[in-house]
Order: structure tokens, then C-alpha cells, then sequence
């Protein structure tokens, strides 16, 4: 048996040695990291030095390594100490108690090897040998071995209770772990002394322990610890179900018929059935997850519910007529279920390559203008472009190169926000989902993770389908629209002419000055407004007939800027051109003109004075047009910061006759994606309330 313990004892060594590496590779930025590794090195060693008390050796030898394997135990708990107390931040507090321990070591490591600590060698009952100690001293020796490492543990509990976030959650599962670890351990080996043998069946238990040890110090994404522990309650729950039927059986069977089974087969049957229980305890949850969902339910109840809550609103996004009312629905779900301080969205924009922010919940009124936009280069984008995974600020504080972090947090900070998860279709970023810290200061799980990444991705697909469904029904409405102004056209041209005429005849009657002159004025000016409704009603609905030229988007842009000077200086507003490189565009200049034009004098309508009009322009691919796939377009913008329009108003923008001003016909946006209809382009609008509008004029390329 000895020699099995002694390989057992090895693969600890071994394991320990691993984790070592891994603990080092994973935090090698912060001081912490190599600290831990070497800790991890000096328990290897130790462990295989102590593995030599389960060998058969001649006196010297077994002695020797008995004086290193203790050399070792006695200085690794100073280190440890030491460890934990950086760990937590509290090391220069505890420098002197750090000291102490470390002198003590020393104190301990000098009578070892002086031959004061240790008198010999005696027969142990699970080892081929083991030490016999100085009475005296011993007492002392176990005060040092035990004491240095509660204090270390004390000092995680202490920690944890004021730690909040992944800080909390790592520090349960250390106090966890090094509490098995030293039941397995000083608990087993101190009381050798006083003739108590306790088989070292922690050897058996300490590579999960180590293993686990390793999987909390390189994991950034831990599980909540709620979930494993019903998780565990769960399994043993099912496994002592299964062990105490079994031997309920077996005691009765062995009371009714004595003799039924000797010692050694009631041995091996305990055995087996320990074996058959704890594969039905990992299986059976598989098929009957309520089990550890009520255990679940009773530890973390309210987690479970937001999670349940966002499980629900991902099969419920495709109800949402529109882009903007399903982000803003995604925000506040976000906001108000996970309890984060904030929620901002921001969508990929075709111009300037840039992701702009479409929707927020929870932000502050003074940082509504804080920050509108992502350039591509920003940190945050660069890092989900590259690792098309959820950025966690905790994670990355770990893992990253210092230079590489503060310029990534100072980003994070910038926006507010601890979370920020990829919208990704086909592999392409398309928006990001941020999210700040949480109220209760808990981290966010893996859980969290995996169900807040479903949603960004149902999210960007949703957007993907509803930017279909609108060019589709906008189409469908171009059709409807096209009957219905020549029907208007035909019904009112002919007692149009007969109107005019007879206001034309009014002033012949003189001698009634106050029925001509009254009746004249509101006559002419109706039939105007009508002759100005069927005009454009008609050159919406006829098919577009369009004098093709290549004209620079730059110029377009001037001409349509100089036309409108007199109305953007009345407001003072500042006009700011972002031109990023020459555009020609195949285009009926005096019909596009009219489109600029009309968006420009709807800009500036929903300015006040001192506003702001931004004009872009750039090249895009064609998204969500299916009978255009892969189609270019060169793209003006013309972008205000106004109050925005809100998303009952932006439904229903390109509807004829709607209309939120007082004189408005409600026709100029209708005719204007009628005119870039029929140059095979279209127009788009984005706004977030209080942030303004912005128009966005597709023109093919080719």
C-alpha cells in the first residue's frame, strides 16, 4: 500500500508543479502571480520530498529527507502567509507579522538541523516511516504550522466580506480550497506525533483540489458560486439516495438470512454501488435538471430570475416592429432586470467606418453627449474585433500587458462601463452591448456571459431582418402611394381649371369690392396649395424619368449648402463638412439637389438657434437589400443635433401627408425617397432622443 501512496504523493508534486506554470503564465503581470507560482513550486517540492516517507530507506537517507520535507513545510507557511496577505492588499499592514513568521521559520529550520527538533525515526501505520519529534518543541512547531495558515485564511474571509464582483467570488474559492487542502494535510500529518494515524486519504481528494486551485487563479469567467454549490448539493443529494437504499437492502437481506454475505463481499458491494451512485449523481441531472433547479432557486433566486426574464425577451425581439423600439426595449430589459448602473448600445455606421449610439438606459442627463460614437480604432472595438468575445473589465485587468490595460481602461471608463458584449453576424461586429458595473457590486458569471452573448447576437440579427422588412414595406408603400396620387391627380385637375378661372373673372365685378377682393385672396390661395399638392403628388407617382451626369458629391453638397445659406445663417447654425475622400456619383443633379435641400431645411427646422449640422459622406456595401446583394453605395449624410425624433414619429417619416409641422404638406420626405428610388438607391434615418437625427442618402456606385 506504501508504494501506491508514494506514487499518489507524486502526481500531487506533479500537479502542484502545473499549476505552478499556469498560475505564472495566467497573472504574470500583476506580483501576485509569480508569488503564488513559487508558493505552488515549494509545495511540489515538498510533496515530493514527502513522498520518500512511503519508500523503504536506510536510516540516514530516510532522515535526510525527512528534514527536507519539514524544512519545507516549515517555510512554506510564512510564504504563504505572505502570499495571501499581498493577495488581499494587506501586506505592508502585516509586514511585521510576515516577518515573524519568516523568523520563526528560520528559528524552526536551524533546530531542525541542528538535531534538537527531531529525536529520530519510528514505524508509522500508512508509511514505511515517519519522524519522532522533540516533545518540548513539538507543541511550538505545531503552533507555527497550523497558526501562520488559519491566519492567511482569516485574512480571505475578512477580504471577501468587503470585496465585491470577481474579487468576492475568486476569494470564496480560495477559502474553499485551502480549507480541503489543509483538512487533507496538517489535519492528517500533526497528530502522527501522538500515535493517531489517519490514513492520508487526502492525497486522493488534493489533485481535484489543486486542479480546481488552477482554474480559479487562470479563469477569468468563474461559475456563480451558488450554482456549484446546488450543483454539489444536487449530486450528493442523489448519491447518498442511491448508497442508503442500497445498504438498507443489504442489512436487511444480511438480518433475514445470516450469513448472506461475508465481510469482503459486503466490502466490494459498498464499493460498487458508491461507484454506480456517483455516475447516476453526475448523469441523472442531465435528464432531470429540476432537481438542481429548485436547489438553484433556494441559493439564488433572484439571479435566476433576470435570467429568466432575458432568456424570455430573447424568443420575444422578433415582436418589435422597428430597429430602434427593439434596442430600446433590449436597454431597459438590461437595465432594469440585471440591475447595472447603465446600458448603452451602439450599431455599426456605414460612413466613417464608426459604431454610433442608438440606444441607452440609466445614463445621467449630463452624459447624454458624453459620448456618441466609436471610432473603429477605439481600444474596445479593436479588442472585440480581434477576440470576437464579451469584454469584462476584471478579466482583461489580469490578463493584459500594463501599457495594453490602461489604455483599455481608460476607454471603459470613458463610456461607464464594466461589460461590453459583441452584436456579431457571420463574424462581423455590428454593434456592441455595454453594460456597467451591478448594483449589488456581484460579478458577472459565466452564466451571465453566455446568455447576455445570445442576446447581442439575436439582437444583431434582429436588426438585420427588420432593416429587410423596412425596405420591403417602404417598396410596398412606393407602390400603394403610386395609385393613390394619380387618383388624386385625376379627381382634382378638372375643377381645378374651372376654380382658377372663376377667381380670375372675380375682379370684373367692381362694384362688390369686398366679395372680390376677400374672396379672390382665399380662392387663389387654396387652388395654389392644391395645384402645389397634385404637382407633387404627380412627380411621386409617375415613373421617374432621370437625366443621368456624373457630379461630384462634394459639389452637390455646396450647391445644396449655398441654396439654404439664408436659413442657416437666420439660425447661426454651424455647418461641419467630413469629406473623407472624393465621391462621383451617377445622378440627376437638380433632382438630388431637391433631396439635400429638403433634408437640410428639415434639419434646420428642428434646430434652434446656435445648432449643429454635420454632412458626411462615404462608401458602403449593401445590407439588408436582397435584391441588391453586394451592391456599392456612395452614402451623404446630413446629421443634426437637435432633440431627435422619437420612434413612433421615425416609423412613419416617408408617409405622405404625415406631417409634425404646422404647414407642412407632408410630402417633401416622401417625393425625396421617391427621387432616390428612382435612382435605384434609398434613404435610411437614425436618431436617439435628445442626441438629434441623421438622414442617410444611398446612391449605387455601380
Amino acid at each position: 500500500m506504501t508504494s501506491v501512496y508514494y506514487h499518489l504523493v507524486m502526481v500531487n508534486a506533479v500537479i502542484s508543479a502545473a499549476v505552478a506554470v499556469v498560475v505564472l503564465i495566467r497573472n504574470r503581470y500583476q506580483l501576485m502571480g509569480p508569488i503564488f507560482a513559487v508558493g505552488m513550486l515549494l509545495v511540489a517540492v515538498w510533496l515530493f520530498c514527502f513522498a520518500h516517507y512511503f519508500q523503504a530507506l536506510a536510516p540516514d537517507q530516510a532522515m535526510w529527507w525527512a528534514k527536507c520535507t519539514l524544512t519545507l513545510a516549515i517555510i512554506n507557511h510564512a510564504f504563504f502567509l505572505h502570499s495571501f496577505s499581498l493577495l488581499v492588499n494587506k501586506a505592508r499592514a502585516l509586514r511585521w507579522w510576515i516577518a515573524a513568521a519568516y523568523l520563526a521559520g528560520v528559528f524552526f529550520a536551524i533546530l531542525l538541523w541542528q538535531g534538537q527538533l527531531v529525536s529520530g525515526l519510528k514505524p508509522s501505520q500508512f508509511m514505511d516511516h515517519y519522524v519522532r519529534y522533540n516533545r518540548t518543541w513539538y507543541p511550538l512547531l505545531a503552533l507555527h504550522l497550523v497558526g501562520w495558515e488559519w491566519l492567511a485564511i482569516g485574512l480571505l474571509v475578512r477580504a471577501a466580506w468587503s470585496a465585491t464582483g470577481y474579487r468576492r467570488t475568486q476569494l470564496i474559492y480560495f477559502i474553499v480550497v485551502w480549507s480541503i487542502i489543509f483538512l487533507n494535510t496538517s489535519s492528517i500529518i500533526i497528530p502522527l506525533e501522538y500515535d493517531i494515524a489517519v490514513p492520508p486519504f487526502g492525497f486522493f481528494i488534493n489533485p481535484v483540489n489543486l486542479i480546481f486551485l488552477a482554474y480559479v487563479m487562470a479563469r477569468a469567467r468563474l461559475q456563480d458560486v451558488n450554482v456549484v454549490v446546488a450543483r454539489v448539493l444536487a449530486f450528493t443529494i442523489m448519491l447518498l439516495v442511491v448508497v442508503l437504499i442500497s445498504l438498507l437492502f443489504i442489512g436487511a437481506a444480511t438480518l433475514l438470512v445470516p450469513g448472506f454475505m461475508n465481510p469482503q463481499q459486503i466490502l466490494f458491494t459498498v464499493g460498487l454501488v458508491i461507484a454506480i451512485g456517483l455516475s447516476l449523481a453526475s448523469t441523472l441531472p442531465r435528464f432531470f435538471p429540476r432537481a438542481e433547479r429548485a436547489v438553484q432557486e433556494r441559493l439564488a433566486g433572484d439571479r435566476l430570475g433576470y435570467q429568466d426574464v432575458l432568456a424570455g425577451l430573447i424568443g420575444e425581439l422578433s415582436a418589435e416592429s422597428s430597429i430602434y423600439t427593439l434596442l430600446e426595449r433590449v436597454a431597459t430589459t438590461l437595465h432594469s432586470q440585471m440591475q447595472v448602473s447603465r446600458v448603452v448600445i451602439f450599431l455599426q455606421d456605414p460612413l466613417l467606418d464608426e459604431y454610433r449610439l442608438r440606444a441607452q438606459s440609466g445614463v445621467p442627463a449630463e452624459d447624454h453627449k458624453q459620448i456618441t460614437a466609436l471610432a473603429a480604432d477605439n481600444p474596445v472595438i479593436r479588442w472585440l474585433l480581434a477576440q470576437q468575445d464579451v469584454l469584462v473589465r476584471e478579466e482583461q485587468m489580469r490578463t493584459l500587458a500594463p501599457a495594453t490595460w490602461k489604455e483599455l481602461a481608460h476607454a471603459l471608463d470613458r463610456l461607464g462601463v464594466a461589460v461590453c458584449v459583441p452584436m456579431l453576424r457571420d463574424e462581423k461586429l455590428t454593434g456592441v452591448v455595454c453594460l456597467g458595473e451591478k448594483a449589488n457590486h456581484d460579478m458577472f458569471f459565466r452564466s451571465d456571459l453566455q446568455l447576455l452573448t445570445t442576446l447581442a447576437t439575436d439582437v444583431a440579427l434582429g436588426v438585420h431582418y427588420r432593416r429587410i422588412e423596412e425596405q420591403a414595406i417602404h417598396h410596398n408603400k412606393l407602390i400603394t402611394l403610386g395609385t393613390l396620387a394619380a387618383g388624386i391627380a385625376h379627381e382634382v385637375r378638372n375643377p381645378l381649371s374651372s376654380i382658377r378661372t372663376f377667381a380670375q373673372l372675380l375682379p370684373t365685378r367692381i362694384n362688390d369690392p369686398d366679395f372680390t377682393n376677400e374672396f379672390s385672396k382665399i380662392v387663389i390661395q387654396d387652388v395654389d396649395r392644391v395645384a402645389k399638392v397634385i404637382q407633387s403628388m404627380l412627380s411621386f407617382a409617375r415613373p421617374g424619368t432621370v437625366n443621368i451626369g456624373n457630379y461630384s458629391a462634394g459639389e452637390l453638397i455646396d450647391e445644396a449648402l449655398l441654396l439654404s445659406q439664408s436659413r442657416l445663417r437666420g439660425k447661426q447654425i454651424q455647418v461641419t463638412k467630413l469629406l473623407p475622400s472624393p465621391l462621383t456619383l451617377c445622378v440627376d443633379k437638380q433632382q438630388i439637389l431637391q433631396v439635400l435641400i429638403n433634408i437640410l431645411n428639415n434639419a434646420v427646422d428642428a434646430l434652434t438657434d446656435g445648432g449643429e449640422i454635420r454632412i458626411t459622406t462615404g462608401i458602403h456595401q449593401a445590407e439588408g437589400q436582397p435584391e441588391l446583394p453586394g451592391k456599392r453605395f456612395g452614402v451623404i449624410e446630413i446629421a443634426d443635433n437637435g432633440p431627435g425624433i422619437p420612434a413612433a414619429v421615425r416609423a412613419r417619416l416617408f408617409d405622405p401627408f404625415f406631417t409634425t409641422k404646422r404647414d407642412g404638406t407632408g410630402l417633401g420626405l416622401s417625393i425625396s425617397q421617391k427621387i432616390v428610388r428612382d435612382h435605384n438607391g434609398f434613404i435610411t434615418v437614425s436618431s436617439v432622443e435628445g442626441l438629434g437625427a441623421g438622414f442617410q442618402v444611398h446612391l449605387p456606385l455601380d
